[in-house]
């Protein structure tokens, strides 16, 4: 139920995320929780223990294993180092983050840093965008070469107006209660002034990049060629799948199909707001040889995603590194 909440709430419809019949085709358990629910849990984590006044600077977190359909999960850490920061803030770093259940005691893992109000009552600094870094020259395969560096438009999340109803969905999935999301009297004093969606919230909806199929139909959309040639089942599910990761990336490896993400760091810097939209830029930052996992063969690639609202604010930075791989 809630990986179905979730995919709803997201929409996110990635397979994996609900099908447990594609999820084993593709070399896993069963139906898993996917990369945004799993931040979602850590930054619920977070501002439960911080209170709606903390602000999360930043969050680090691989997945060693999935978490899957009837797995009971427990969502732990503890605090670190209690410091100030370049710019005056009061920084936490919370650490031993931690994603657990019955198959996996470490399933996933984190780090994360929070600003918080001091107790003089100053408030949480936003943290200022820094300017990109340059990437250095790698040992990458010849496919990835090309690529290294390079950034091209990644796609609108969300595509259109944001709304309270899309921020409540997926705060429902989560179970997380933050008043900063739901009570607009509360919400309306706070340095935003008005109902925020939660930093790691990433909202796939309506216009989005990620369709998987779902909305095809609509008056003007590219029917894809699977369907148009009437392919079903797994085959079908796959072909969309594959259409839809090679999106997500500035090239797809030969002959690796399936993808599984397995570490993603990400900065925030102002929340979104209902009735914001938002566009993003994909850029290459580095691409492994090929190595042998428990999934299978393939290649791990970095990609970072620079989240921006139509007012041209920088959201979020996340550097995803995806393991793309055949079965």
């Amino acid at each position: 139920m809630r990986l179905v909440a979730f995919v709803r709430a997201s929409g996110l419809y990635d397979y994996v995320h609900f099908d447990g019949d594609y999820a084993r085709a593709a070399g896993a358990r069963d139906a898993f929780i996917s990369t945004p629910h799993v931040a979602g849990l850590f930054g619920r984590l977070l501002t439960d223990w911080s209170g709606p006044t903390g602000e999360i600077r930043s969050l680090t977190f691989g997945m060693r294993t999935q978490s899957c359909t009837n797995d009971m999960l427990a969502v732990t850490g503890r605090v670190g180092r209690r410091y100030r920061g370049q710019d005056g803030a009061y920084l936490v770093d919370l650490v031993d983050l931690n994603i657990g259940h019955a198959f996996a005691a470490q399933a996933a893992t984190a780090t994360a840093t929070m600003a918080l109000p001091s107790r003089s009552g100053d408030k949480a600094l936003p943290l200022t965008p820094s300017l990109e870094d340059e990437i250095p020259a790698a040992d990458v395969p010849d496919f990835a070469r090309p690529h290294l560096g390079k950034s091209r438009p990644g796609g609108a999340y969300p595509a259109q107006p944001l709304t309270k109803e899309e921020i409540h969905l997926w705060c429902e999935a989560l179970e997380d209660w933050n008043p900063l999301y739901w009570d607009e009297s509360y919400a309306a004093s706070s340095p935003h002034g008005g109902i925020a969606a939660p930093a790691t919230s990433m909202f796939f909806g309506t216009g989005s990049a990620a369709r998987l199929g779902i909305g095809y139909m609509k008056p003007g959309e590219t029917v894809p060629d699977a369907v148009r040639q009437g392919t079903t089942g797994i085959d079908l599910l796959q072909s969309l799948r594959h259409a839809w990761a090679a999106g997500g990336t500035l090239v797809t490896p030969p002959g690796c199909d399936e993808i599984a993400v397995v570490q993603a760091a990400c900065r925030f810097f102002i929340p979104m707001r209902p009735g914001d939209t938002g566009y993003s830029r994909l850029r290459m930052k580095d691409c492994s040889h090929r190595k042998k996992t428990k999934l299978g063969e393939g290649y791990f690639i970095t990609t970072e995603r620079l989240l921006h609202n139509q007012r041209n604010e920088l959201v979020r930075t996340q550097e995803l590194t995806v393991f793309h791989y055949h079965v």
